[in-house]
């Protein structure tokens, strides 16, 4: 496995999230209420495997590298990149505020679910395409393979701190979320 192949498996795995919430979108506007625990699942995972564990890799490994080996060439880019991070957090933070109002069955709070995810599932989309169709490529082009191969070893040991089973764990929980929507 190289690199990269890290990432954009992580990318897969992201996008199952994704559709996990487009799913629950949709039954909301057919007029059901997914359950509470769904979304705060939800909320878990977009922290824990989306920004602690897949995001930290790209802002403060992949993006700060690629940015010194183009000498500012593509500074707006990655701080785009980054931006689109911090929104996606905000998001999500919106969610989480909006969570016990759901629960309650207020209008107002499940609006803001509603409209925070539709945003956070259209950026996200978009955000993962621009990487692995501009980013990504443009770091094996600039990456000598020792360079390159260092990523891995870096990626790995980011990887380890979350703990061995972390990826196992946080695909078991996609698995119970679309669990959540079936019943």
């Amino acid at each position: 496995m190289e690199a990269l192949d890290i990432l954009i498996d992580e990318h897969g795995i992201i996008r199952q999230f994704l559709d996990n919430l487009v799913l629950s979108l949709k039954k909301m506007e057919q007029g059901e209420r997914p359950p509470k625990k769904f979304f705060e699942k939800a909320v878990s995972f977009a922290r824990d495997f989306t920004d602690k564990y897949h995001h930290f890799k790209e802002e403060h490994i992949l993006f700060n590298r690629l940015a010194m080996k183009k000498k500012g060439k593509i500074d707006a880019e990655v701080e785009s990149l980054k931006y689109q991070h911090e929104r996606g957090r905000a998001l999500i933070g919106e969610v989480a505020k909006a969570l016990e109002g759901y629960g309650q069955g207020r209008e107002a709070q499940t609006l803001i679910l509603l409209e925070s995810l539709a945003a956070y599932i259209s950026l996200l989309r978009q955000h993962i395409h621009k990487e692995d169709h501009v980013f990504y490529p443009m770091v094996e082009k600039e990456f000598p393979w020792d360079e390159y191969r260092g990523l891995l070893e870096v990626f790995q040991q980011e990887g380890k701190k979350m703990g061995e089973r972390f990826v196992e764990k946080s695909k078991r929980d996609l698995y119970e979320m679309g669990g959540l929507l079936i019943t």
